[in-house]
C-alpha cells in the first residue's frame, strides 16, 4: 500500500544549509583551508536548493550521478577559493568523502535507535525519516570528533593554511598564495623583523635578471652591484641554518606594502626573503608566511 508523504520545502531547506555548512567547515578543517564565512554559507544556501528541487518530478533529471558531480563542483568554486587545480581536487575529494561519511552515520543513527520511523523515497530520491533535532545534533557532534581529532593529530587546519597576499615593491606587486607553517621561524639578525619567504620565479619581470640568478646560485658575489641596482629594496643577507643543520642564507627585501587578499587586512613589518628551489612538489603554494602572523 503506497504511503502519502508530506514534504515541508522550508523545514527541507533549512535542514540541508545546517547540515551542508557543517560538511563544508568540516572539509575545511581536514584541508586546512581558510574560509570566509560568507561564501560558505552561500556555498551551503546553494547545496540545499539542490536537495530541495530534486525532489520535484519536473527536475528527476537533475538526480543523476553527472548533475550531483556538478552541483558539487559549483558548491566548492563557491565556498572556497579556487587556487589550482590540485587544491580544488583536494577539497572536492574531501568534501564527497566527509558527505558520505556523515551519511553513513546518519544511517547507524537510523539503524540503531527508534527515532526514524522509516526510510522513504521521493521522485527517486532516498531520506531517513528522523527527527530535526536528531539530524542537527549528529552533524554537530560529528563536527566536533572532527574538529578534536584534528587538534589531536597536530591541527592542520590551525598550522597550515594557504592565504592569497599582494606583495607591493619597486612599484609593482605580486600576488602569491602563502602557506602560513609554525615551522617558519626566520628573523633578520639585524633588524629583527621576520622573514616570510617567496620562490624566486614568482619575481621574474619584475626584479633584475642578475638579482635572480644570485638567489639561484646562492651567491653573494654581485651584492654591491644588486645594491645600486635596487637601492629601494634595501637588500640585505639573512642568516639561516636548514634542515640539516647547515648554514645556508637567502636575500631579502623591504616591501612597500603586504596585503592579505582574503582579509583585506595589511601584514606590518615583514621582509620578503628570495629562495631559488620550489616550495611545494603540486604547486598548491609559491610562498611561506612567517609563524608571527
Amino acid at each position: 500500500m503506497p504511503l502519502n508523504l508530506t514534504i515541508y520545502v522550508d523545514v527541507l531547506f533549512l535542514l540541508n544549509m545546517i547540515v551542508d555548512y557543517i560538511v563544508l567547515s568540516s572539509s575545511a578543517l581536514i584541508s586546512g583551508r581558510e574560509t570566509v564565512k560568507r561564501r560558505m554559507l552561500l556555498g551551503a544556501a546553494v547545496g540545499a536548493l539542490y536537495s530541495v528541487i530534486i525532489f520535484f518530478p519536473q527536475l528527476q533529471l537533475l538526480n543523476i550521478i553527472i548533475f550531483k558531480i556538478i552541483a558539487s563542483a559549483v558548491i566548492i568554486l563557491i565556498s572556497f577559493k579556487y587556487i589550482n587545480i590540485y587544491s580544488y581536487f583536494k577539497i572536492f575529494v574531501t568534501y564527497y568523502v566527509i558527505n558520505a561519511v556523515y551519511g553513513g552515520g546518519m544511517y547507524a543513527f537510523y539503524h540503531f535507535t527508534s527515532l526514524g520511523s522509516r526510510m522513504n523515497s521521493s521522485n527517486g530520491v532516498y531520506y531517513i525519516d528522523l527527527p530535526l533535532w536528531a539530524v542537527i545534533l549528529m552533524a554537530f557532534i560529528f563536527y566536533y570528533i572532527i574538529k578534536i581529532f584534528s587538534k589531536i593529530s597536530g591541527g592542520r587546519a590551525a598550522k597550515r593554511q594557504i592565504r592569497r597576499l599582494n606583495i607591493y615593491f619597486s612599484g609593482t606587486h605580486v600576488t602569491v598564495n602563502a602557506l602560513f607553517d609554525t615551522g617558519n621561524t626566520l628573523y633578520d639578525p639585524i633588524s629583527l623583523m621576520p622573514v616570510m619567504l617567496i620562490e624566486a620565479d614568482v619575481l621574474r619581470g619584475k626584479l633584475s635578471e642578475s638579482l635572480l640568478r644570485q638567489v639561484r646560485e646562492n651567491s653573494t658575489d654581485e651584492l654591491p652591484l644588486l645594491h645600486e641596482l635596487h637601492p629601494e629594496l634595501k637588500l640585505r643577507v639573512v642568516p639561516f641554518k636548514d634542515i640539516t643543520g647547515s648554514k645556508s642564507f637567502v636575500y631579502a627585501f623591504k616591501p612597500e606594502k603586504i596585503t592579505d587578499i582574503d582579509k583585506n587586512t595589511d601584514i606590518e613589518r615583514m621582509l620578503v626573503g628570495i629562495i631559488g628551489t620550489q616550495l611545494s612538489a603540486e604547486g598548491a603554494f609559491n610562498a611561506l608566511l612567517h609563524s608571527k602572523v
